[in-house]
């Protein structure tokens, strides 16, 4: 009875007794700690201090204790520990249930918000002031028949589309972001077909590609396997990394795009293709690149912002591929160019 009561319950629930040996555990808990955990120490599996002593506190004392702890299982996830005494008929000596309540998202969410507030104060800050120094120069004094004063006010005009529409940019990505690193341990499930995405992606950026005169190559193997994913980020993956090729790499005059199926190269050493975005720019200095994935991370700043860039477009990339448990890899050398490396896991029809 005991049991089915426990496996009732969404949380992981562990029952110890006096000797913090586990007599009872439900099914959340078998799969956070593992299957034979059963009367063993609890100790061999919760390796906490405080917690420890406030369950000895419980089972002497009685009440109920609660803290916040992290576990590693296997990826770090935080829980807040509710310790309460615990006595019941089939039970003789006074046990104790620990219920581990996850609070990972919850606080992530917290984390995120405040990373947010303070990324959007910092960068919009630059264009706001730029909008608001042209206001007020304008609002100050304007005369219709100076032709000095009219073109002076297209100008400023421009300059303040420009301003608003850089920071409409700048929130978009920043909610695209977020909503990636929100749904991050969420494995998407979909059936992809990567050559018809490709092919899509590119076409819609060919004619960015002759403003810039840079061409767009890709280069395909006859069987593309399809890849378990998100269509639409994966979309935003590609669009990104081939847009950034065109614009920091394009004085090359050539992007490339290869794509062929590998057999390692994942985190589960399972089969998936690997597509490299390839420049024939600058290159980046390799002190740099570490860094990359990071919000709002800029080489140049001033030519970043200048290109539209806001900052965010490889961190977006990074959580997708993250996402899908794929692999992102840079490699560069100056004055030869860059290379952008996804490598994604294979649709397996159930997976």
């Amino acid at each position: 009875m005991l049991t089915r009561t426990l496996d009732a319950l969404h949380s992981p629930v562990v029952v110890v007794g006096p000797r913090r040996n586990i007599s009872h555990v439900n099914t959340e808990a078998r799969e956070l700690f593992g299957d034979k955990i059963v009367g063993r120490n609890l100790a061999l599996f919760f390796r906490e201090p405080i917690a420890l002593d406030m369950l000895n506190e419980v089972l002497s004392e009685g009440g109920t204790r609660s803290l916040e702890v992290n576990l590693d299982v296997p990826i770090r996830r935080q829980y807040k520990l509710v310790i309460s005494r615990l006595s019941l008929v089939p039970l003789e000596t006074p046990h104790a249930v620990l219920e581990f309540q996850e609070t990972t998202l919850m606080k992530r969410t917290e984390s995120m918000r405040s990373e947010f507030v303070a990324n959007v104060s910092h960068e919009l800050r630059s264009p706001l002031a730029t909008l608001i120094g042209f206001i007020e120069t304008m609002q100050s004094g304007y005369s219709e028949t100076d032709p000095q004063d009219r073109n002076a006010h297209i100008r400023f005009l421009g300059i303040m589309e420009g301003e608003a529409q850089r920071m409409s940019r700048m929130i978009d990505d920043l909610l695209s972001l977020t909503n990636v690193e929100l749904r991050e341990h969420e494995r998407p499930r979909g059936q992809v077909d990567l050559k018809g995405l490709l092919r899509e992606v590119i076409d819609t950026l060919v004619a960015r590609g002759r403003r810039a005169d840079v061409e767009i190559v890709l280069s395909l193997p006859d069987v593309v396997p399809c890849v378990c994913g998100d269509r639409d980020q994966l979309i935003q993956v590609f669009h990104n990394l081939i847009v950034n090729a065109v614009k920091y790499g394009g004085n090359g005059g050539r992007v490339e795009v290869n794509v062929k199926a590998t057999e390692n190269g994942l985190p589960d050493g399972g089969h998936g293709v690997q597509i490299g975005v390839r420049d024939f720019g600058d290159g980046i200095a390799s002190e740099h690149i570490p860094r990359l994935t990071e919000r709002f991370y800029r080489i140049d700043k001033g030519r970043s912002r200048d290109m539209g860039g806001t900052g965010l477009g490889l961190a977006i990339v990074k959580h997708i591929i993250n996402r899908h448990r794929g692999r992102f890899h840079i490699e560069s050398v100056l004055g030869e160019g860059s290379t952008f490396t996804v490598r994604l896991p294979a649709y397996k029809g159930g997976a």
